[in-house]
């Protein structure tokens, strides 16, 4: 796994400073992105909504379910939390050993499968696959129940060591692509490029667009604010994937606050707000999908001096951290059966005059509309460690009708309600620095 925008990754620390002569990336507050944003104007006269149903679709974590001998080999753990989270996307390695070994993994996901959860697998040249990549990808599929709905290349190769890893890497895509095609002529399977560590090596990899379906990054926001990796992430991945689509398949915050090696720990306090903020970001910057890393705090570590094991939305104890309860929340809130048919336009203003104030337009199949404002600043200050105080910004949001219901979630905080308003064109807020969520059902 790669963790900051400018490549830091947590295994091998000494590739910080490589990374910093090769790719130095600014790391401005995120109000100055470019591209397609989160930000929003004082008026927004006519906004088309995006579908709730996709940006819940767009929410994924990384697993380790082949690591038995931690957390994750309490599966009934595992699978419970993931039904009650509402996650439905997973990313883990596909791996053969022994067949006793097989069928227990793969039994694992197919359990998953049979309640809706599907995976997008690694595939690497390092792992136990065989010569056939086409035999490897079947037997997974038979394995797991039909559990796979991606296949993504090589992980983070350009610090593996391999010599010549930039042609070994290309030709393992090539031979990926063809496989998953060999394998799903019909209805191909999505194929994902490979990941780097340093996303500037993109340029000595160079272009696989012939084969991927959609590009990958691992931009970490090394303890800002969410924001902070684009446009500059984003960019560098065109230069593998061309005019694809990106994945972020990695991406996320540890708690670790003793462990001064690497990238910056956030308060579990701060990861529940910025954590549910990095989806929306990403989701609103045009990203398809992003899987957090990861679901569990892989051990015991109560020093905090090893990032490791805390970059989890679960404690090594089984205990839920806020960051899981304010992701839960904010899925059930959003959650939909489907895309709505037409997404319809929606005529909204606020009177704050914030560049701060970023927002999400969302829209279930039912007409309700789901406008998600947040507070795109710091909310915990690393050098210091310790989480700020940043005020709501009192404003008053108006629509061109009256509205027949406003329902408002702060799901970082509470599962209910927090404010509920009915026929009416207009209606105060405080918007904080955490995902507000206003339900706006116009008949």
């Amino acid at each position: 796994m790669t963790m900051v925008s400018i490549g830091t990754t947590p295994k091998v620390f000494c590739h910080a400073l490589l990374g910093l002569l090769l790719a130095v990336a600014r790391v401005g507050q995120g109000a100055h992105s470019e591209g397609r944003t989160a930000q929003i104007a004082t008026s927004v006269p006519g906004e088309r909504a995006r579908g709730a149903f996709d940006f819940v679709n767009s929410i994924g974590v990384n697993t380790h379910l082949n690591y038995f001998d931690r957390l994750y080999g309490n599966f009934p753990l595992v699978q419970r939390e993931l039904e009650s989270a509402g996650i439905r996307h997973l990313r883990d390695g596909l791996h053969f050993q022994d067949p006793g070994y097989n069928k227990l993994l793969y039994g694992r996901w197919a359990e998953l499968a049979r309640v809706g959860i599907r995976f997008n697998v690694v595939l690497d040249p390092r792992s136990k696959l065989g010569p056939d990549l086409a035999q490897a990808i079947e037997n997974g599929e038979q394995m797991s129940g039909q559990a796979i709905e991606s296949i993504e290349g090589a992980n983070e190769l350009d610090i593996s060591g391999m010599p010549e890893w930039t042609a070994a890497d290309r030709a393992f895509q090539g031979a990926i692509f063809a496989a998953a095609r060999s394998v799903h002529a019909g209805s191909p399977i999505q194929v994902i490029g490979p990941s780097m560590a340093f996303a500037a090596h993109g340029a000595q990899l160079g272009d696989l667009s012939d084969y991927i379906d959609e590009g990958n990054l691992h931009p970490y926001p090394a303890g800002k604010i969410p924001s902070v990796v684009f446009p500059e992430q984003t960019d560098f991945a065109e230069t593998v994937s061309g005019a694809k689509p990106v994945v972020f398949t990695e991406s996320g915050y540890h708690n670790a606050l003793n462990d001064h090696t690497d990238q910056p720990a956030v308060s579990e306090l701060a990861a529940s707000k910025y954590i549910p903020r990095l989806f929306l970001e990403d989701f609103a910057h045009g990203i398809a999908r992003t899987y957090l890393y990861e679901f569990l705090d892989e051990a015991p570590d109560p020093q905090l001096k090893n990032n490791q094991f805390h970059w989890g939305l679960i404690r090594s104890d089984g205990t839920e951290k806020p960051a899981f309860t304010a992701l839960k929340n904010l899925i059930t809130e959003l959650s939909d059966r489907s895309e709505p048919d037409h997404p319809d336009t929606l005529k909204w203003s606020i009177s704050a005059s914030d560049p701060q104030i970023h927002h999400l337009l969302l829209e279930k199949s039912n007409g309700e509309f789901d406008l998600v404002l947040w507070r795109e600043v710091a909310s915990f200050d690393p050098r210091g460690q310790v989480d700020l105080n940043n005020p709501p910004v009192a404003t008053e949001l108006t629509l061109d009708r009256t509205a027949a219901h406003f329902t408002v979630y702060e799901p970082a905080t509470q599962s209910d309600p927090v404010a509920a308003f009915t026929s009416r064109a207009s209606i105060p807020l405080k918007i904080p620095d955490q995902p507000l969520v206003i339900s706006i059902s116009l008949r």
